[in-house]
This record gives C-alpha cells, sequence and structure tokens, in this order.
C-alpha cells in the first residue's frame, strides 16, 4: 500500500500492520461483527499514551458498537504477591495504583478522539468482569479442571513458567506456582467466551503484547479440541471470542 493511498493516521496503520488475528478473518472484523474490548495487564510497562490511541482508534473504527477498556487489576494481585514478594495489604494497593494510572492514561487519550466516537468506550476495572455469571462459571470449571485434568494443568503451568523466566524468577514452590496458575485460570475465561457487561457481549479482545506467549494459539486449540478439555470447553462456551494480538515496538 503506498503512503498517499493511507486514509488513517499512519501511526494506526503502522500498528495494523503488527497485528495477528485468531478466531476470525480480516473480513469478518473489518465488517464490524464484534463488539471490541482492549485486554490491558497492569504489568505491561510499554504502553504509552500514543499506543492507547492508537488501539482505541482502530477499535472504534471497527467496533459492532461498543469498545470497552479491561483493565486487570485485582488479577495481578497475585503475581505482585509472589514474583515481587509483597504482602497482601502492598500487592493490593499496587495492583489499584497501576489499574488507576492505566484507567487515566485512556480518559486522556479518550479525550483526543472525535466527540462522536468517545461516548462509544467505557473503561472497567477487574471487579466488572467479576460480575458477569458466565465468567464465573467458567472460571470455576477451569479451576476444578486444573485439579483434576493433568493434560490441561501441565499446559497452563507452561504458561506460568515462561513468564516467570521473562520476570527472571525462579519458583519451586509448588503451592506458589499453583497461586501464579490463578491468573491464567482467571484470564482464560474472558479470551475463550469475551465479556458480557450491562448485556453488551464483548466478543473481540485486542491485546497488546510484546513477547511471543503463546496464548492466543493456546485458546484456539483448546476450542479446536486439541486438548481433551475442549470437549467440555466448547459444550460451555456460547459465543467463541475473536482474539487479536497486537504488537508493541
Amino acid at each position: 500500500m503506498k503512503e498517499e493511498m493511507i486514509t488513517i493516521p499512519k501511526s494506526v496503520y503502522e500498528s495494523e500492520k503488527k497485528m495477528r488475528f485468531f478466531g476470525a478473518s480480516s473480513d469478518e472484523i473489518y465488517n464490524k461483527r464484534f463488539h471490541i474490548f482492549i485486554g490491558i495487564s497492569i504489568s505491561n510497562k510499554k504502553i504509552t499514551g500514543e499506543m492507547a490511541l492508537n488501539y482505541l482508534t482502530w477499535a472504534v473504527r471497527n467496533t459492532k458498537g461498543k469498545v470497552a477498556v479491561i483493565i486487570a487489576d485485582e488479577l495481578n494481585i497475585v503475581n505482585y504477591e509472589i514474583l515481587d514478594k509483597y504482602s497482601k495489604g502492598k500487592a493490593k494497593k499496587r495492583a489499584q495504583s497501576q489499574g488507576s494510572y492505566f484507567e487515566e492514561l485512556f480518559l486522556k487519550q479518550i479525550k483526543k478522539l472525535p466527540l462522536c466516537d468517545q461516548p462509544k468506550i467505557e473503561i472497567y476495572k477487574w471487579e466488572t468482569v467479576l460480575k458477569d455469571k458466565k465468567y464465573l462459571e467458567l472460571k470455576e470449571f477451569l479451576e476444578k479442571q486444573y485439579e483434576i485434568d493433568s493434560e490441561f494443568k501441565s499446559a497452563v503451568l507452561y504458561f506460568v513458567k515462561k513468564y516467570m523466566r521473562k520476570k527472571e524468577r525462579i519458583i519451586n514452590d509448588k503451592r506458589k506456582t499453583d497461586r501464579l496458575a490463578s491468573y491464567i485460570l482467571g484470564e482464560l475465561p474472558t479470551l475463550l467466551e469475551g465479556i458480557t457487561i450491562d448485556g453488551i457481549h464483548y466478543g473481540l479482545c485486542i491485546y497488546p503484547t510484546y513477547f511471543a506467549s503463546g496464548m492466543s494459539q493456546f485458546v484456539m486449540d483448546l476450542v479446536a479440541e486439541e486438548l481433551d478439555i475442549g470437549k467440555k470447553i466448547n459444550k460451555l462456551v456460547k459465543h467463541k471470542s475473536v482474539l487479536v494480538e497486537a504488537w508493541l515496538d
């Protein structure tokens, strides 16, 4: 595509070149079939205001109607406790502080969008996700399967260990690694089914990332029944989520 043919900001166009789609074709996504949510990990230090604006611009341009920014603040408490050795109280305060930081970051960028687009976007903390009955049902199911399904547990622990390596931490305590797995088990329902808030189902998740975790492909493998648990998951999941990895510089 020649630069003079670009009808969107060049910064957004450059971001789109670094996107990978899972669970739907680009045509389905660009035909606005899904309400979109932007998943934000509070441990992601690479997200800048400019990047946030790019994600918001892409999301409002391609959403079916609404855009949700979902900040996984409470979900990260366990990582602060175990990987950073914070007390429970300090870990909670740190998560709240980082959650508020990202909330303010996105609020500032929303105000830079055209006035007609700003009302399309809502920002939610993780406590809102915990009110979704379908989310809680899937989470409870996955937690039980983690205890009894060795194949699924091994797959989840693969991601836990990979994250520990990225953080340059070595933890051999089984109790602690099981607690760290609660982050993955808490995140998975939103990646499998999306999230419903105020009657709106957000079925496409765009996720800013800077390293190849393999999580999106893992979700696709689950719904494709590459693991035995996939058969059970497909009986529970009504609306399979679409994932978009947005690679950061």
